[in-house]
């Protein structure tokens, strides 16, 4: 697990308050001109999500079961919240595409990319050291 759990944690708190803010406010991105472009949006953030998350809490799986827990309740939280906007819609295939890009992520970890904070870490701390 990253040393620097505090500023890991703040900068993840960090994102999902930007992606509900994407997904509440009505900003819009640049369109991608792809099919279901929108739906690529929702498994790619949840993707990243569960990757970050998931470098956090360690490898046992109770944990990131946790995390991917928490995941699907936020999401399930921004549809209802969306619902509620006057310009945001809510759709089941969001919850099918968050769950689909935490299935991916959930891969991801298995891969050296579950150490990628750590990397991060011990590269700073090398440019630090010199």
């Amino acid at each position: 697990m990253p040393k620097l759990r505090a500023l890991w944690w703040s900068l993840g708190i960090a994102l999902l308050l930007a992606i509900a803010a994407l997904s509440l406010l009505s900003i819009r991105g640049p369109d991608l001109h792809l099919p279901n472009s929108d739906k690529l949006n929702h498994a790619l953030a949840y993707c990243v999500l569960t990757v970050y998350f998931g470098q956090l809490v360690g490898t046992e799986w109770r944990r990131r079961a946790v995390v991917v827990g928490s995941l699907i309740v936020y999401g399930i939280a921004i549809e209802l919240l969306q619902a509620l906007t006057p310009t945001r819609v809510a759709e089941v295939a969001d919850l099918v595409a968050n769950a689909a890009g935490i299935g991916l992520g959930l891969l991801l970890l298995r891969t050296p990319l579950s150490r990628l904070l750590i990397a991060i870490e011990r590269r700073f701390a090398h440019v630090a050291n010199l």
